[in-house]
């Protein structure tokens, strides 16, 4: 009779025991969601840059993406990184072939982006925060430009749909914060106007990628 109590008892324990692992894993956090690599597609995507003076003139043109990654998790942007081939600096509006040479290779000598020393610049995403409306998200990050690097952030359209992400952002670029004051009204005061550059440019980015 005692040896059937003890075994009882065991057997209750062990149900027990079993109950309890069982509503344990029930119960567990589930897994973390993967996070997948994107991988920019260079010739899908488009970068367009606008300078302009003082005055209102202004010149615009393109540059071309050289690659890069964005890391999605659960449909969302979580961080990534893309890099501008700066020697393709292109200008659209200079017309004259020879003015249009000697645009953009002042552009690109160390006036303004210095392209044989950096032929690179590089935007690194450290944040990815939404905003009210859909699609819409505050972008942040590191943007490395002539050898330097700062923060910048702006808003911009993402969405992600079927393995592709796209985004869209329109981002003003300080640039004499890159140190670049080449004809800036704002260190060269007794500059005539009419030879003033402002000191944002702008970047319109479309950027696609995908799985």
């Amino acid at each position: 009779m005692k040896t059937s109590l003890v075994l009882a008892l065991a057997v209750m324990t062990l149900g027990l025991n079993v109950s309890a692992k069982d509503k344990k894993a029930a119960t567990a956090a589930p897994a973390p969601a993967a996070v997948e690599t994107y991988k920019v597609d260079a010739a899908a995507s488009t970068l367009n840059w606008k300078g302009t003076k003082k005055l209102g003139t202004f010149h615009e043109g393109t540059m071309a993406i050289q690659g890069g990654s964005v890391m999605v998790e659960k449909d969302m942007v979580k961080s990534g990184d893309v890099t501008v081939d700066m020697t393709t600096l292109k200008d659209l509006d200079q017309k004259d072939a020879d003015n249009n040479k000697k645009l953009v290779g002042h552009l690109s000598s160390p006036d303004f982006f210095n392209v044989a020393k950096y032929p690179t610049s590089t935007f690194k995403i450290t944040s990815v925060t939404p905003a009210k409306m859909k699609n819409l998200y505050t972008v942040k990050g590191d943007f490395t430009m002539v050898g330097q690097t700062h923060p910048i952030e702006f808003p911009a359209t993402i969405t992600i749909a079927n393995g592709q992400a796209n985004g869209e952002a329109t981002v003003e670029i300080d640039r004499t914060v890159w140190g670049l004051k080449y004809n800036s009204g704002n260190y060269l005061k007794d500059l005539a106007a009419d030879k003033v550059i402002n000191d944002k440019f702008e970047l319109k980015l479309k950027l696609v990628a995908k799985k």
